[in-house]
């Protein structure tokens, strides 16, 4: 039987049960039909898997009851995915694919071509929707860890912030290849990811004066989530093979 897992935004103890609201957990009711002593796995992003069982249902609850946890550590390697917003499907495309990839933290920028402006949209409302988006990626693909999805900043905002330890844009004008710019030996990456009109000339050498390094994924002319995608599983291959 396939144990089903789920996301529970508050602390967990073995030994002890946990009360889910039937109303407000569409997918015990209503996707996944949960009978009593259906085994289940909950996580709250401490680094714990939570492995117990629905114990007994109500009219009103399922009681779930820990009976173990098993402690996963992250990866050594920190990435972040900074991309600039484009039109639904493209940004929730982005959230979905990177979260089940394993990416560390998403940064959604608004550069100059972006399709948005910070003033059209409701960034909290965003944000939100974002992070249910990668809780439920997050339940598939059997990740302990959610990334962390991050305010919306402007392009200039994100280059005065970011610290990671190597910093790549990818650029259409440059022949170096991803896999010959990222250095596997860092601890921590930052892929910088244009809009579909491209970055501007002036915002790639602000990247540069900020010490991104350009980077190529080839001749062709990507999406915004296809570049994303590509390049994130790139840097995770490069390493992972190292």
């Amino acid at each position: 039987m396939r144990v089903f897992r789920l996301y529970y935004d508050e602390s967990i103890n073995v030994g002890s049960s946990i009360l889910l609201e039937k109303s407000s957990n569409h997918y015990l009711t209503k996707v996944l039909r949960a009978k009593e002593n259906q085994k289940l796995i909950l996580f709250n992003n401490s680094g714990n898997e939570y492995h117990g069982f629905v114990k007994k249902i109500s009219n009103k609850h399922f009681d779930i009851f820990i009976e173990n946890k098993k402690f996963i550590e992250k990866q050594k390697l920190e990435i972040e995915v900074a991309f600039s917003l484009c039109k639904n499907p493209c940004s929730d495309l982005i959230v979905q694919k990177l979260t089940e990839l394993g990416v560390n933290s998403i940064q959604p920028i608004i550069s100059k071509n972006s399709i948005f402006q910070k003033r059209k949209i409701d960034p909290d409302k965003k944000i939100l929707h974002w992070k249910n988006i990668a809780i439920s990626s997050s339940e598939q693909s059997e990740r302990v860890y959610l990334p962390d999805i991050k305010e919306i900043l402007s392009f200039e905002e994100y280059l005065d912030i970011c610290t990671f330890k190597e910093k790549i844009i990818l650029n259409t004008k440059t022949k170096k290849m991803l896999p010959k710019v990222f250095s596997s030996n860092q601890e921590s990456c930052a892929i910088l990811v244009g809009p579909e009109g491209d970055f501007t000339d002036d915002e790639y050498t602000l990247a540069e004066q900020s010490n991104f390094s350009s980077a190529s994924l080839g001749d062709n002319i990507l999406r915004v989530e296809t570049a994303a995608i590509t390049a994130f599983s790139f840097i995770r291959m490069i390493y992972n093979s190292t």
